[in-house]
């Protein structure tokens, strides 16, 4: 299983790598995933550091990470499906195209989740939400950025 249905744990199993809520950033540069797939960063000048992964095949998909630090702790996490029909540029883009991203990354999800949706919404946008006691795991397709995406968002902790 990709994802801890318990935790929010997402486990790469070819990389012995599990992401995880508040994982400091220097457990993630210790592991496999981080040597092998890491691509870029970009600091976003307010705490918060993205950091780019190459695509990796889980279950039969090429799928893309993006993980989001706050300071030195993993935040959320985003992830995309990939295809060689996607489209590659503007000129190959229609919001078809792009719709056909958003089911192809709601599929993945129930696959490696095991199971259908908590929610879906068609407005105002569409969206896909697996809700857990750790928070969610979701897909959208937004059509301000024209494109479609996953992630996998942790609940805040409660202060008394």
């Amino acid at each position: 299983m990709l994802v801890n249905n318990e935790n929010g744990t997402l486990e790469l199993k070819d990389f012995g790598t599990q992401l995880y809520k508040e994982m400091l950033l220097d457990q993630l540069k210790q592991t496999d995933f981080y040597k092998e797939r890491y691509h870029n960063m970009w600091d976003v000048k307010t705490g918060y550091f993205w950091y780019y992964f190459k695509e990796v095949e889980i279950e039969g998909y090429e799928l893309s990470l993006s993980l989001c630090f706050l300071e030195d702790q993993l935040h959320s996490i985003h992830m995309n499906t990939w295809e060689n029909t996607d489209a590659k540029d503007w000129n190959e883009w229609t919001e078809e195209k792009e719709m056909q991203v958003f089911y192809r990354n709601n599929k993945f999800l129930t696959l490696v989740l095991g199971m259908p949706p908590t929610r879906k919404k068609k407005t105002p946008y569409p969206t896909c939400t697996f809700i857990f006691p750790w928070g969610s795991i979701w897909s959208v397709y937004d059509p301000r950025s024209a494109s479609s995406f996953m992630g996998i968002s942790y609940e805040e902790k409660k202060s008394n």
